[in-house]
């Protein structure tokens, strides 16, 4: 007894403790509401934990879509059962069914998918239900790829209603992340439009009583793009006679309310002219009637209600109407309709007339409810986010009362094994550190997902971990303090302050300390203008990490195992918008050498967000291609296939004012290039950014090894002179000096990349390969081009060698035709300017003979013989006949864009799938058959069929509209026009369907008019 009283009572302390906790932020919470005049939402009797429209939605799934499940397991009756079980449990989740069984959550859900397809089970059902589950449980892009390319074969999709192809759609859309294209975009968009009216308008997919689904179905068709591209069709659906009265009032609301905010945009208020307020009133008055009308239908249901909220928000209402009463109707109706907490909660946003104080007063009045269903659960985070948003300071605002109590009793309520990072991130933001760190280092790194997503850009794991532990030990000013001196540029009296607060920790100090400590021995070094080893310690204090994994070798070797996934890092240092560096990558572990990789340039962070270019490589066509993005979408920049060098990349890069000169194995990518983004806007480095690597997908099978890694700090460029010429021999004189400027420059970045790599061949004991680089390197310091007569002859296996001579052709050849365009224009610009006829007609003798390149081409030629890259197979070239064999590519540099031609005489030997392609566009054989044609082949062009061993000339006309295929003189079809410039011409002899035998002869380009 005397061993159990002290017991209960420290359960009796803690149990006290926390009913005293409870009581205060319950206490703070209404007082602070009541201070703020905001009423406690309240709701009339039980909350079902499965709502109406929850419980409607589990039935109609399993009505519309289990019937052609059903007939199709007949084909996998071994796997029926444990199918039939997978599909109810997704279904469940979907449909968000409480009796859902929480013991096969998404992760168990993804390896029963797997399972299941690896059992060859390719139903579109399953398939869709296995990419979901895998995309939630860990975002495995090959995985989820590989499940819905499956589920979009039509030959049983088509047995389903297309709402299950606009499911697998979505899946694919949220794997891009916004990297698609706008072309792209706007054709799934309209095919997702076409797959849901399909459905729409089958009454057997969406009878009376599904109307309230289907609205919500039809909530994104009734957007401002499809507004504007079919308004007609858009205004029949809204009247459909079919559809319920309710439906049709909800649908025609909506209709009225985007041409309402079509008019008005989505920008600030001030940017909006008198006119489009104007109409942007007449259309949301127009839009009011059918959401009252709807609401006396049905005030049974929140959609109408939740509508209102918006109208009287816009200053749209009618004079009696208040935000706060539809929220409360459309809660008293349906205490789980997210779009009206939704609603409310952005008309309490200071952007709309709101406050931050109302905005921590719904955020109490949700806490208050003691629900912690989906809805309010959701709700009280977006809330925190656009507190966030909305502040300058998150920590401020949720350290005060009442937020902090409240925040940390929310998040303690929710805390469960999987949800403790949650609260230790939650805790940081509040300012409660020792919460923070205590929580933390209960929870392994890296954070699941979903607590990660509670962090802004501007902040990283490593931060938060690394801030809790120092600011729980009381040394937060003297963080602070580290931090000013760093951030104004004081990398030796930071270094100091980092080391002190480092020294005060018993155990290893926090890896940000750590961090910190490696970027100011970085800076310091940089700052002296001299070349800086960029190592990988296994510690990776040098780098910090995004997401993916990454390590360090004792030899200075960075390494990227692959997850399936993307992969970010980036170098603790500031490097600014002036440097120059040097290195290698080497993808290992699969046979796709050409996976790639982006070596990140400019990272910084910018308000709630990450910004970065980079210079990146990746596949297409069986290619290597490189070029600049911008985060991860594509630019202006060109494509460029670069030489290949087995499965090394060697790199070098100078930024010059955040213009980009890029070379890829000794090849130019860009040269003084601006990056500017989707917007139009140029990306600028600011001097406290840092270069990185990173990859939008690296595969679980690859391993990618960065290494030789240098750095050096450049002065900033004097600006170049404005090119005004007023007279012929200045236009001379200038393009003379712009000549030899570019291959000076050219001849300084290859020299120093020729004699990095003599030295590194020398190391290997290839002192053959090595000499020849030497040769070469000499050519290098001459202030005119290389002569590359003068260089021996790379022999098998001197990889290097043959790169770099094939590079720097192909550099000065695009360097020198830059020139001569940007000439050219100047000159055109002369001769429309003076007065002189003489002199205009000197002008355009000058621009013929000096500016104006060969149009004439053959292949060929002995002086084209750097031109040439074979990459796979077997090949055979000489003056006369380039020959492939088995599965065989070659490429040749080319650097044309439409319109030209291209003629040669083709002698299928062996097999039937020889390929010529012209970028987007191919010459091929394709399937079983001896034919030619145009690849893709437009609907309803005809092939050519052709005997082997039997020569036929072909032409290829490339004009803008189209590409022209001609055999032995005869037009035989048409196909696509090829998009921009091509860069390289890629021959096949054949493939690995048909490894075949195919001479090419006499191949001559020739321009067309």
């Amino acid at each position: 007894m005397k061993k159990i009283l002290p017991l209960l009572l420290l359960t009796i302390a803690a149990m006290t403790s926390v009913s005293a906790e409870e009581a205060g932020w319950r206490k703070a919470a209404r007082e602070f509401m009541a201070d703020q005049g905001f009423a406690p939402i309240e709701f009339k009797g039980e909350i079902p934990a499965f709502s109406d429209y929850e419980r409607e939605r589990w039935a109609w799934l399993q009505r519309i879509l289990l019937p052609p499940f059903e007939k199709h397991l007949e084909k996998w009756p071994a796997q029926a059962e444990a199918a039939r079980s997978f599909v109810k449990q997704g279904l469940m989740l979907k449909a968000g069914n409480p009796d859902a069984d929480p013991k096969r959550p998404f992760k168990v859900l993804a390896q029963e998918g797997e399972d299941l397809a690896k059992a060859g089970v390719d139903d579109p059902l399953v398939l869709w239900l296995a990419a979901w589950a895998t995309w939630e449980h860990n975002e495995a892009y090959d995985k989820t790829w590989a499940h819905l390319v499956k589920a979009m074969r039509p030959k049983m999709l088509n047995d389903y209603p297309s709402m299950l192809a606009v499911y697998i759609q979505d899946i694919a859309k949220e794997t891009q992340r916004n990297t698609e294209s706008k072309e792209v975009a706007a054709r799934n968009a309209q095919e997702r439009y076409k797959l849901v009216m399909k459905s729409t308008l089958d009454p057997a997919v969406y009878g009376p009583e599904d109307d309230r689904l289907l609205f919500h179905d039809l909530v994104y068709v009734l957007n401002r793009e499809n507004l504007k591209e079919r308004p007609e069709e858009l205004k029949q659906l809204c009247e459909t006679p079919h559809f319920t009265p309710w439906l049709r009032e909800m649908l025609q609301g909506n209709l009225q309310n985007q041409i309402a905010w079509s008019h008005r945009g989505e920008g600030w208020a001030n940017t909006v002219s008198p006119e489009n307020w104007q109409k942007f009133e007449e259309y949301q008055l127009k839009a009011r009637p059918h959401y009252l009308k709807a609401w006396e239908l049905r005030p049974d249901r929140a959609a109408a209600a939740a509508a209102m909220i918006e109208i009287v928000k816009c200053g749209n209402g009618r004079p009696q109407d208040l935000e706060r009463e539809w929220f409360d109707r459309a809660a008293g109706a349906e205490p789980r309709h997210y779009a009206a907490f939704s609603a409310y909660l952005w008309a309490l946003r200071p952007r709309w007339g709101g406050s931050l104080d109302e905005m921590k007063a719904f955020y109490c009045a949700c806490a208050l409810t003691g629900r912690f269903d989906s809805t309010i659960t959701s709700i009280m985070s977006r809330t925190l986010e656009y507190l966030e948003e909305d502040s300058s300071d998150i920590h401020a605002l949720l350290s005060q009362p009442p937020m902090q109590e409240t925040v940390l009793h929310v998040y303690r309520t929710w805390q469960h094994p999987s949800q403790m990072g949650d609260l230790g991130v939650m805790a940081w933001k509040a300012g409660d550190y020792e919460t923070a760190y205590e929580t933390l280092q209960k929870v392994p790194f890296p954070l699941p997902s979903r607590s990660l997503r509670l962090l802004h850009h501007a902040i990283s794991e490593i931060d938060v971990r690394g801030q809790s532990a120092i600011f729980a030990v009381g040394m937060k000013q003297e963080w602070e303090a580290a931090e000013e001196s760093y951030t104004s540029h004081k990398p030796g009296a930071a270094l100091q302050n980092y080391q002190d607060i480092a020294s005060r920790f018993q155990d290893t100090p926090p890896t940000m300390l750590l961090e910190r400590i490696a970027a100011c021995k970085f800076e310091a070094a940089f700052a002296t203008g001299k070349w800086v080893p960029i190592k990988a310690a296994p510690d990776l204090n040098e780098w910090h990490k995004g997401t993916g994994s990454w390590a360090g070798q004792e030899d200075g070797t960075l390494v990227n195992t692959g997850t399936n996934a993307r992969a970010y890092i980036s170098l603790n240092g500031h490097t600014g918008s002036n440097f120059e560096l040097m290195g290698e990558y080497e993808v290992l572990g699969m046979g796709d050498t050409a996976q790639g990789l982006g070596i990140i340039l400019g990272y910084h962070r910018k308000e709630m967000s990450e910004e970065w270019i980079s210079c990146s490589q990746w596949s297409s066509e069986a290619l290597a291609v490189a070029s600049m993005l911008r985060k991860t979408y594509q630019t202006s920049a060109p494509h460029i296939t670069p030489p290949a060098n087995g499965r090394v990349w060697k790199f070098h890069i100078v930024c010059r004012n955040s213009a980009v000169t890029y070379r890829l194995n000794h090849r130019d990518i860009v040269v003084d290039h601006r990056v500017a983004g989707r917007d139009g806007e140029e990306f600028v480095m600011p001097e406290d950014s840092t270069i990185g690597f990173g990859h939008h997908f690296l595969n679980a099978k690859s391993h990618t090894h960065i290494r030789n890694l240098r750095i050096r700090r450049l002065e900033p460029p004097v600006p170049p002179e404005a090119r005004i010429p007023v007279k012929l021999h200045a236009l001379r004189d200038s393009f003379e000096a712009e000549c030899e400027r570019t291959v000076a420059d050219l001849n300084a970045m290859a020299l120093l990349e020729a004699e990095t790599q003599a030295a590194e061949l020398e190391r290997a004991h290839k002192d053959q390969e090595a000499g020849k680089i030497r040769v070469f390197a000499s050519q290098l310091k001459s202030s005119e081009a290389a002569r590359l007569s003068a260089v021996p002859s790379s022999v098998t296996g001197e990889t290097t060698l043959a790169a770099m001579l094939r590079g720097y052709q192909s550099s000065l050849n695009a360097r020198l035709r830059s020139a001569r365009a940007a000439w050219k224009e100047d000159a055109l610009r002369l001769r429309e300017t003076t007065q002189d006829p003489k002199e205009a007609a000197e002008v355009m003798h000058y621009i013929s003979s000096s500016l104006e390149e060969a149009q004439e081409e053959e292949p060929l030629a002995a002086a084209n013989r750097f031109k040439w890259q074979a990459l796979s197979g077997d090949w055979q070239r000489t003056s006369e006949v380039l020959t492939g064999s088995g599965d065989s590519r070659l490429t040749y540099e080319f650097n044309r864009r439409p319109p030209f031609q291209i003629d040669f005489d083709i002698n299928v030997l062996e097999g039937n799938r020889p390929h010529l392609y012209l970028g987007n566009v191919k010459f091929a054989g394709e399937g079983d058959k001896n034919t030619f044609g145009l690849y893709p082949q437009p609907k309803g062009e005809k092939l050519f069929e052709y005997e082997p061993g039997k020569p036929r000339h072909i032409t290829l006309k490339a004009t803008a509209e189209k590409t022209e295929l001609l055999i032995d003189g005869v037009h035989v079809c048409d196909g696509p026009k090829i998009k921009g410039e091509i860069n390289v011409l890629q021959f096949r002899g054949g493939d690995k369907v048909s490894k075949g035998k195919t001479e090419f002869h006499k191949i001559r380009i020739s321009p067309l008019p």
